[in-house]
């Protein structure tokens, strides 16, 4: 068994970058990441066509589609088909980064996703795309009680109606 381990774990790391590589050229516009690699000590290099590193400044937004990368790869990788749950996640994308991650997760129906937007995250246009796959909505509407404590009431299918 401890001769198996390193070698499983290498296994799972090079499927692990071969996953993240699928989700990232699905989510990324940009077409300079050719693929993600991951060692065994779990760091991540991007790499162009020619296999030369890619260094840059990610943005947040760069950052946004990584880490969504990454869930979906271990998603992939693990097999498991568990509820994702984000919380703002289309606040630092623009318009297509924001199409293409949406589209991403609407086509994977065994997933439950549950997205936490803030209210210019996911307008009426938007919404008329994913509509279809949005099983529920609710409007956080939140009542101060004094004394920095408030609430937050939950209302059903309001989120999307004019306000």
């Amino acid at each position: 068994v401890a001769e198996l381990i390193p070698c499983l774990y290498a296994l799972k790391t090079k499927q692990l970058g071969t996953a993240m590589t699928r989700a990232y050229k699905f989510l990324a516009h940009k077409t300079q990441v050719d693929r993600i690699e991951i060692d065994e000590t779990g760091t991540s290099r991007l790499l162009a066509k020619d296999g030369v590193e890619i260094n840059f400044d990610r943005s947040a937004g760069e950052n946004q589609l990584f880490a969504t990368a990454l869930l979906a790869g271990l998603a992939e990788v693990s097999g498991i088909d568990a509820p994702l749950v984000v919380d703002t996640p289309l606040a630092r994308l623009d318009s297509q980064h924001r199409k293409n991650i949406l589209d991403f997760w609407t086509s994977q129906k065994k997933r439950q996703v549950i997205l936490l937007a803030q209210d210019e995250e996911i307008d009426a246009d938007m919404f008329s795309i994913i509509g279809a796959s949005v099983c529920k909505s609710y409007l956080l509407e939140h009542s101060d009680l004094g004394r920095g404590v408030g609430r937050a009431k939950a209302i059903e299918n309001q989120y999307f109606k004019e306000r």
